[in-house]
């Protein structure tokens, strides 16, 4: 079983041979690399690699004192790059998106091309001049960081804010099951995408071709946030899909094409 190991921490990550350049696929929180099973028959026999986060399957869980560093996620991705050899292609949704970027900013020299769908870029609506979407955004983090807020409410705020209402209620036991084992992990990562501060600026010197994938059915502030990151990439192309944010899952027919043409271009 292929594993990285990261500050005491093993990182199961799901690798499929293939040739070059690999491609590395970061999930979105609270999913792992089976998210991305189809697009793998779209993308030509390349070489595949696609960490586990820390407390999902077959991963460690977190072992230190204190709150769980969600960051841990992020250097395990770093570490696996930098394992390999060459540049590889970069494919992410949601937290993997937010992942993304960070690599490529800090190892331009390794990353060939980017596509994400609906990457969690949150810091950037500090600059927007829609006040109402950074008073809506406000809402929703009060809502998720609530003072006694039981961990299955906030499962069920989490699931519906990026579906609709009903969709924790309506998803299978054996789902819920999973979702619940790792809600101090979700909100751990929930918590580092809230707060983030990161300003569109930081941006704005990645410079390799990137596709960004957003339907304007997901949440307002998260299209806004998407469309001001968008205008500080110099080399990036939009497209809008159906499905919402999680329609990369969901409308995976629709949104699946998209990424892997991106790539294999």
């Amino acid at each position: 079983m292929p594993v990285i190991e990261v500050e005491e921490h093993d990182f199961y990550f799901f690798e499929k041979s293939g040739k070059s350049p690999t491609i590395m696929m970061l999930c979105s929180t609270g999913l792992d690399s089976r998210q991305w099973k189809d697009l793998w028959p779209l993308i030509d026999g390349r070489k595949i690699i696609s960490p586990h986060y820390l407390n999902y399957s077959k991963s460690s869980s977190w072992e230190k004192e204190g709150p769980i560093d969600s960051w841990v996620d992020y250097r395990a991705a770093e570490s696996l790059l930098l394992a390999g050899g060459g540049e590889i292609d970069l494919i992410g949704h949601s937290y993997g998106g937010f992942i993304a970027l960070r690599l490529a900013k800090e190892h331009p020299d390794r990353i060939r091309r980017i596509a994400l769908h609906e990457p969690i870029v949150w810091g950037c609506l500090q600059y927007t001049n829609r006040d109402d979407l950074k008073n809506e955004f406000g809402e929703v983090v009060e809502t998720f960081f609530k003072e006694g807020l039981e961990p299955e409410d906030f499962l069920r705020d989490f699931v519906d804010y990026w579906n609709e209402v009903g969709s924790w209620d309506s998803m299978s036991e054996e789902r819920k099951v999973s979702w619940r084992d790792l809600q101090p992990k979700i909100l751990s990562e929930v918590r580092l995408l809230c707060y983030d501060k990161t300003p569109p600026s930081y941006y704005e010197d990645i410079n390799h071709p990137t596709l960004i994938t957003v339907s304007k059915a997901t949440p307002p502030h998260q299209y806004e946030a998407c469309k001001i990151l968008s205008s500080s990439l110099p080399n990036v192309k939009v497209f809008d899909v159906n499905g919402g944010h999680m329609g990369v899952v969901t409308k995976s027919g629709e949104v699946m094409p998209h990424l892997a043409g991106w790539i294999t271009d």
